[in-house]
């Protein structure tokens, strides 16, 4: 209903002239162009090199933060020794790393790659961290007492601890993979939803433009409903899905 008010509002504010037309084509005109992009073989093309490059970072970015997050949380002189590094790095925005990336790889994939990683990959390094914190050092005493051995710890005492952490670390970073990786094409000029976006614009077609910047909204609305999905299983233990259900 609140997507409709707007859309309403929007429309009766271009028609009307309270928008500049210059700048804000009618709603009308933009589902129109959103809808005629479904049939467009470019658009899909674009849109499988910005989720590509947002899902070749996310994976690099799973190897590096899993052990590392759990080393930062389990081992204290690790913990120390990485404080400072991460501190410093994480602050930094992707887009200004923007032009030592395209010095190195120029607009191309690597270059989008890069900088996805070094936007998403601290959510989910600082939640996995926390996660390997939160593991109870009372059932791991138990556990070794009662000889589980290694994968039984782990199935039954360290997944059930990380796992939430690492679903919404994972969430968080999936969406700013989408986020940099559109930027990065927008800005660096890679192939890509932004270069069809930044295209739109410069040629002037307003209602296309509006429609690529929606049709990267839904992608991120799609990958936050894949994660929704993915979760029901497995956190059907957890006290926030009882909470959901009931």
């Amino acid at each position: 209903m609140t997507v409709l008010t707007v859309l309403i509002i929007w429309e009766v504010a271009a028609r009307s002239g309270i928008l500049p037309e210059v700048a804000f084509p009618a709603a009308s005109a933009v589902l129109v162009a959103l809808g005629g992009l479904i049939f467009n073989a470019s658009f899909w093309a674009a849109v499988a090199s910005t989720l590509a490059a947002a899902g070749v970072g996310l994976l690099i970015v799973t190897i590096i933060a899993v052990p590392l997050g759990l080393a930062i949380g389990r081992v204290q002189f690790v913990s120390k020794s990485m404080t400072l590094v991460i501190e410093f790095l994480k602050p930094i925005p992707p887009v200004a790393l923007l032009p030592l990336a395209l010095l190195f790889w120029g607009p191309s994939p690597t270059m989008k790659v890069f900088l996805v990683v070094m936007g998403s990959l601290w959510p989910l390094l600082i939640q996995i961290s926390y996660g390997a914190r939160g593991v109870d050092k009372t059932q791991l005493d138990l556990a070794r007492s009662y000889r589980f051995g290694w994968t039984r710890t782990v199935r039954h005492i360290l997944l059930p601890t990380l796992v939430p952490h690492a679903l919404v670390g994972l969430r968080v970073s999936a969406s700013i993979a989408i986020v940099v990786a559109v930027v990065a094409e927008l800005i660096g000029g890679a192939t890509g939803l932004g270069q069809s976006i930044s295209l739109a614009q410069n040629t002037a077609d307003l209602p296309v433009m509006y429609a690529l910047i929606m049709a990267t909204g839904l992608i991120g609305l799609a990958v936050n409903a894949l994660f929704e999905l993915v979760g029901k299983p497995l956190l059907f233990w957890h006290p926030s899905m009882r909470v959901k259900e009931s």
